[in-house]
């Protein structure tokens, strides 16, 4: 099956597991969906090998340096712009559910950083002239190098998440890339089309849900061919994207009360 796979119909949130992980390990683990029933994934002994770490410092480290004179010209162009820190920090999920410290470029105004939504849409008054170009252009995620050196991310991986937003027991390291940053590539965009009030909800609960099959499609057939592939279709912005009008429409979802 394709990392981009077009079966989203019926794909339904999963539930937090307790599952050890082994490196290396190769296997299958189960995942309780909202109608009760229990859907069985494999994974490739990739995702957890120590030869997918070393991959991951052997390109992160030069791409580090490589991109050091950009960071230094994104961080000026962020101070002399806007008042507060150039780089953003948040509790994201990792491996085990451990959490750990994301880093990336500061794109929203330093007030903003507390309230409203978690996530962002087109348009979001709260981004920043620079911040802006920095999400178009993806270049805000850099500094996730830094996460990656150090062990608390991978290259290619599932995208971490916030832990009230996570569904999915993580099997593996969270990446920069992957399957589901992808297909949802236009993530802001789509989410423009919902209504502000729903924004998060609907991301929780329509998109993740689907991010996560695609990421469990990846887990099941992950190997070094497959992850370089992410990183130059990532590099050159290739792939498969999901369209607006591939999802459901906000108004015919059931969203949970309260929302």
């Amino acid at each position: 099956m394709s990392y981009w796979s077009s079966g989203y119909q019926g794909i339904l949130g999963v539930a937090e597991l307790d599952l050890p992980v082994q490196d290396g390990a190769e296997g299958e683990q189960s995942f309780a969906t909202d109608d009760g029933l229990f859907r069985s994934f494999a994974y490739t002994g990739w995702t957890t090998s120590a030869r997918k770490r070393v991959f991951d410092a052997a390109v992160a480290v030069p791409a580090l340096v490589a991109f050091l004179p950009l960071m230094g010209a994104v961080a000026v162009l962020i101070k002399c712009t806007t008042s507060g820190p150039v780089l953003f920090r948040q509790q994201r999920v990792g491996l085990g559910q451990k959490p750990f410290t994301i880093y990336k470029f500061r794109t929203m105004v330093p007030e903003s950083c507390c309230s409203g939504p978690s996530v962002t849409r087109h348009g979001d008054c709260r981004m920043t002239s620079v911040g802006r170009i920095l999400r178009k252009l993806k270049l805000d995620e850099i500094p996730q190098l830094f996460n990656v050196i150090r062990g608390d991310m991978s290259l290619v991986g599932p995208r971490p998440k916030l832990a009230e937003h996570e569904q999915m027991y993580l099997f593996c390291r969270p990446g920069i890339t992957g399957a589901a940053t992808l297909v949802f590539a236009r993530e802001e965009e789509i989410l423009a089309a919902v209504p502000e009030e729903h924004v998060e909800t609907y991301a929780v609960h329509v998109l993740n849900p689907i991010k996560a099959k695609l990421d469990l499609d990846y887990a099941h057939s992950a190997t070094l061919r497959s992850d370089l592939r992410m990183l130059l279709d990532t590099a050159f912005r290739l792939g498969r994207r999901v369209h607006v009008e591939h999802l459901p429409d906000i108004s015919k979802v059931t969203l949970p009360s309260g929302s």
